[in-house]
Parts: structure tokens; sequence; C-alpha cells
């Protein structure tokens, strides 16, 4: 619970050195750039024109994957979280941090095992689950799982 106290923390004052501890940022880069692969080998094995292109379709493939890589590597880190919450028009709507929404994320918290848990976060209609895991004493989120909508959406931008 606290943990997650600390991650809203992280949004509302938009506090980067809080993030390095409560956000394991290799960990998240690898499950997003493992995800990301996964859907560009799906998008191309089933791309009809891509196939009959052969060596070439692998080519792009592979291309798309290390543009795909950098990206993640270049704003999937506290600076980068820091940018998106600077330019995020859901901000003002967050309530502050306090009490209230330390009990309240008891609620929304779903435990997987002893060392691990995910919340849903909500965004317009959205779900958006972040799951935690624990290291050492803390608990630290692992892994964001974004929608097929959100990754296409992304990609297109």
């Amino acid at each position: 619970m606290h943990s997650l106290h600390q991650v809203h923390k992280i949004i509302y004052f938009d506090n980067i050195k809080l993030s390095q501890d409560y956000v394991e940022w290799d960990e998240v880069r690898t499950n997003i750039k493992d995800y990301i692969n996964a859907r560009l080998l799906d998008e191309i094995s089933n791309d009809t024109e891509l196939n009959k292109s052969g060596e070439v379709g692998f080519l792009v493939a592979g291309l798309a994957g290390k543009l795909a890589e950098h990206a993640v590597d270049t704003y999937i880190n506290p600076e980068g979280l820091s940018l998106l919450i600077e330019n995020s028009s859901r901000r003002s709507q967050m309530p502050e941090p306090g009490f209230g929404t330390l009990i309240a994320g008891i609620s929304i918290m779903r435990f997987k095992g002893f060392s691990s848990f995910y919340v849903n976060l909500e965004s317009d209609g959205e779900k958006l689950p972040v799951h935690f895991k624990r290291i050492g004493a803390k608990w630290k989120i692992v892994q964001i799982e974004f929608s097929d909508d959100f990754i296409n959406r992304v990609m297109q931008n």
C-alpha cells in the first residue's frame, strides 16, 4: 500500500528521484520491448505483402524492432515519465496524495502471490494494469500492460 501511495506521489508531484526508487526501469523497458517485438512479429506474419517479400520483410521487421527499442530506451525512464506527466491534460484531475488516497489504494490492489500484485489504473474507460514485485524490502513497478489500441495509436503517431 505504501509503494502504491509513493507511485501516486511520483505522478502528482512529478518526482524523478522517487520514480527511481519505486520503478524498476530496466525491467519495465525489457517488458515493453518484448511486447512490442512480439506485436511486430505478429503483424508481419499476418501481412501478406511482407510475407511475399521474403528476406526484405524480415529486414523491415528487424529495423522496426530496433527503432521501437531505441524509442523505449529514450522515453521509458524517469525523465521520460516526467515529460509525460508535464504534458498530461489529466494531471489537474488527480487527487492530492493523502491518508484517504493511501487507504483507497487497498481497494484497487490485486495480489498475485506473496511477492507481487497489480493495480488497474483507469483513464478514459481504458484499463492500464501496473504490476509490482517485491524487490528486497520495497515493492517496485516491474511491468505496465498497454492495450493493443494504445500501442496501435503510438505506432501510428
